[in-house]
């Protein structure tokens, strides 16, 4: 499909004002080329149903903007309960990021959404070009490696996609899949019955998962934990970047 002068110019806005807003990867892809994609079902205990179409979020869907944020701290896997539901820091964050794309784009006319819930961001950011499914099931970017974390976009406005991401990371590779405490991994598939991330708080913390549990997902304060990221620090691709360039000055008095 081509796409006039105008369409390009807009969409190379949009890719540099996402850097500008905090992002450090951008991915376009059409509503339409992810809508023919037949979907899958989503195992997670809060949504135990199928993926969804761009059009159950927007009649006229156009676009989908995948945006990525790198993780160089353990913050961004941290869990904080406030009252009786949890919440995630990273994610404070990123959307507020995103908030500032959609508020950009809705006074140049557009309608947008955002992390519409039933349309896979893992599956978009494949798509527009940010990285690779893992045999961990999470999105591997060729140079952060798993440690990203994706928002996503839904928008009527017209933008250039992306070229889907089509390289092999991982190859032989399958060490996330032998470091999971509890067996949940088989290449490219994880088992959200056994996932720590995925089981109910009862069956966490009992007898069976209780010690792993806690040993892989440690407590920072009475009510702020950290979720368990095992297989992410088995992934080879960005361990080196991880920490780089970060940490308190040794300076400081």
């Amino acid at each position: 499909m081509k796409y006039s002068q105008k369409t390009i110019d807009f969409t190379e806005d949009i890719k540099q004002r996402a850097i500008r807003y905090g992002f450090n990867m951008v991915g376009i892809v059409s509503a339409d080329t992810y809508d023919e994609y037949p979907g899958h079902y989503i195992g997670h205990r809060d949504y135990l149903c199928d993926t969804g179409k761009t059009s159950d979020y927007l009649e006229g869907a156009k676009s989908l903007i995948i945006l990525g944020i790198r993780v160089w701290d353990d913050l961004f896997d941290m869990v904080v309960r406030v009252d009786d539901h949890m919440e995630y820091p990273d994610e404070w964050r990123g959307r507020y990021y995103a908030r500032r794309m959609m508020r950009h784009l809705n006074k140049l006319g557009y309608e947008t959404v955002l992390e519409p819930d039933l349309l896979s961001k893992k599956r978009m950011a494949q798509m527009g070009g940010i990285g690779q499914f893992g045999k961990q099931s999470l999105i591997i970017h060729p140079e952060y490696g798993p440690w990203i974390r994706l928002r996503s976009i839904l928008t009527d406005a017209e933008l250039v996609p992306t070229e889907p991401f089509t390289e092999d990371l991982c190859g032989d590779c399958d060490e996330c899949v032998k470091a999971c405490p509890v067996g949940a991994l088989s290449p490219y598939e994880v088992d959200p019955d056994k996932c720590l991330l995925g089981l109910k708080w009862e069956d966490r913390l009992s007898p069976k998962y209780k010690d792993v549990y806690l040993e892989h997902s440690p407590s920072l304060t009475e009510n702020t934990w950290k979720m368990c990221n095992t297989c992410q620090q088995a992934c080879p691709i960005g361990r080196e970047l991880r920490h780089a360039d970060y940490g308190r000055s040794t300076d400081l008095k």
